[in-house]
């Protein structure tokens, strides 16, 4: 269970963090979020994202229980879920219904990963 896990982040992490860093704006479009003048903080998120999923690729393959790990990934996912959920209190996630759709719908997804992570054995 927990191998599938690690998989489920590592493709969602290295496929948006890719997309953010190529086609920002496009991105930002495809998921009704406001686009920015400059993707310099976009792509600067792609790039962390893809480090991310190195670091689930080093766990995966050479370093079992020494690259992020579950309970990494779990931190990661619960913090973006609460940002995401703060943005969306605040009405700062999105101009338009999609986008606040799109930073909920994440936000959820992310909480339920990381308490299937969390009861699976972390």
């Amino acid at each position: 269970m927990v191998q599938q896990l690690l998989w489920i982040e590592l493709l969602l992490k290295l496929g948006a963090g890719v997309a953010a860093l190529l086609v920002p704006r496009l991105l930002a479009r495809l998921v009704g979020l406001p686009a920015a003048d400059d993707p310099f903080w976009l792509r600067l998120l792609g790039g962390v994202l893809i480090g991310l999923a190195a670091a689930i690729a080093v766990e995966l393959r050479y370093l079992p229980g020494k690259g992020l790990g579950l309970a990494g990934i779990a931190a990661i996912d619960l913090t973006v879920a609460a940002v995401l959920g703060a943005l969306l209190i605040l009405d700062r996630a999105g101009t338009t219904r999609r986008g606040r759709f799109t930073a909920g719908a994440s936000a959820a997804l992310l909480t339920l990963i990381a308490l299937v992570a969390i009861v699976s054995g972390l």
